[in-house]
């Protein structure tokens, strides 16, 4: 090979191997300039509102998260809805993985609601029965928390350590609208009642969407 081929070969190799490095060098500052951006829109939404803004903070029901080893919140926006003090929050963990030689990491985003009752209560909580749970169920029959209405029992399991209160707190109404699926998922401990879902707050205005759902299984709670 001449000294001009092996001048191209070099060439070639370092703009190939460069490539990776140059795009983290014009991604990185958009990313970051993005970032600023939505919290920026979150910020001024609170403003309006007379919501707090916090771009770090913690709270005890942070464990009740996947991953929520940590008490560490990020973007945190809290105020009242219908009467009540609201918190809608980011939450993030990372996960490694190792296969051969590699290592990656994976960052999970949770977005976090809680609803702040008037007073504490025992600990109660309702999930959508995953496949294991309705394999159990049907190995082994309904726990003492069980409603006695088969729909809602089939799909759906109440935790609780007090199961008449628990069947007390899940009314009627708030069966009904687990039933009709205009509630989420949620688990009570003390004052704090708490939903969540993955993703991150990119539009402000859809906190009125994420935070009515919670407010309506407050308002259901023993009735």
């Amino acid at each position: 090979m001449d000294g001009a081929a092996l001048a191209v070969l070099v060439i070639v190799l370092a703009l190939v191997m460069g490539m990776p490095i140059m795009l983290i060098a014009v991604a990185l500052p958009l990313a970051v300039r993005a970032e600023r951006r939505r919290k920026g829109v979150l910020w001024q939404w609170a403003a309006r509102h007379g919501w707090s803004y916090a771009e770090h903070s913690w709270a005890q029901w942070v464990s009740r998260l996947p991953g929520g080893g940590r008490r560490a919140l990020g973007v945190t926006l809290s105020g009242m809805v219908g009467g009540r003090w609201v918190t809608v929050a980011e939450h993030s963990y990372t996960t490694t993985s190792s296969s051969g030689d590699s290592t990656s990491t994976q960052t999970h985003h949770y977005l976090a609601v809680v609803v702040v009752l008037d007073r504490p209560l025992p600990s109660v909580a309702v999930t959508g029965r995953g496949a294991m749970s309705k394999f159990g169920r049907a190995l082994f029959g309904d726990k003492p928390t069980a409603t006695g209405n088969a729909e809602f029992d089939a799909r759906f399991r109440i935790k609780s350590a007090d199961p008449n209160f628990a069947r007390w707190l899940v009314s009627k109404p708030l069966i009904d609208a687990h039933l009709a699926g205009i509630v989420p998922d949620w688990s009570l401990v003390g004052q704090d009642l708490l939903t969540y879902r993955p993703g991150r707050l990119r539009d402000p205005n859809t906190i009125p969407a994420l935070t009515t759902p919670l407010t309506h299984v407050a308002d259901l709670l023993g009735r």
